[in-house]
């Protein structure tokens, strides 16, 4: 039981430091975080698998909050549960709120820095890049037929074309798999049921 409890703490440990590291690449907002997450869950560490990955990262981006955090507290969970949460988020919470105090202190003085702003500048379109990114290793894992692409297409034209709120697009995108679930799983129970009427006969 020792040796459990003693593994336990240095996994919580190695979680808190791993998200530690990562924490500071937050700049620009949530989604431009998930390739280094990914990277240091799935690739580098091996705690998890793509997949799971995968579904970690749709819940999060279903649940209120900040998705950073969210994946990092599912993912902690699913790693070490409670104490692994608590850790990956105390990690990747950490940075942040130290840099922005740092930020919020310094403001004053440097937010007309032509030097700040040509910086920051050069920040906004690599943001964007890291979020292209993100969404392309997660549709590996999520489009993998006709029905996830017209629900991705669709949610996305919603939004594009209609002031939708995102909540809405969740739902129809929740709705639409449940649908899709059903139908197949009974698709595949007749063909099973012919399947074993084939094998009495």
């Amino acid at each position: 039981m020792e040796l459990r409890d003693e593994s336990k703490i240095r996994l919580c440990v190695k979680l808190f430091v791993s998200f530690l590291k990562i924490g500071p690449t937050t700049f620009g907002g949530g989604y431009a975080i998930l390739p280094v997450i990914d990277r240091e869950v799935t690739e580098y560490r091996k705690w998890l698998s793509p997949k799971e990955m995968s579904e970690i990262t749709a819940l999060s981006g279903a649940a209120p909050g900040g998705i950073g955090v969210n994946v990092a507290a599912l993912a902690g969970y699913r790693i070490a549960g409670i104490p692994g949460l608590l850790s990956a988020v105390a990690g990747i919470s950490l940075p942040t709120i130290l840099i922005m105090l740092m930020l919020c202190v310094a403001a004053s003085g440097f937010s007309d820095n032509k030097y700040v702003q040509a910086a920051l500048h050069g920040i906004k379109p690599t943001v964007v890049a890291l979020i292209v990114y993100a969404a392309i290793r997660m549709k590996k894992q999520a489009l993998h037929n006709a029905v996830t692409w017209g629900v991705a297409v669709t949610c996305l034209l919603l939004l594009l074309l209609f002031p939708v709120q995102p909540l809405l697009v969740l739902v129809i995108g929740i709705i639409i798999g449940l649908v899709a679930e059903a139908v197949f799983s009974s698709k595949d129970a007749n063909a099973n049921k012919e399947h074993g009427k084939h094998r009495s006969m």
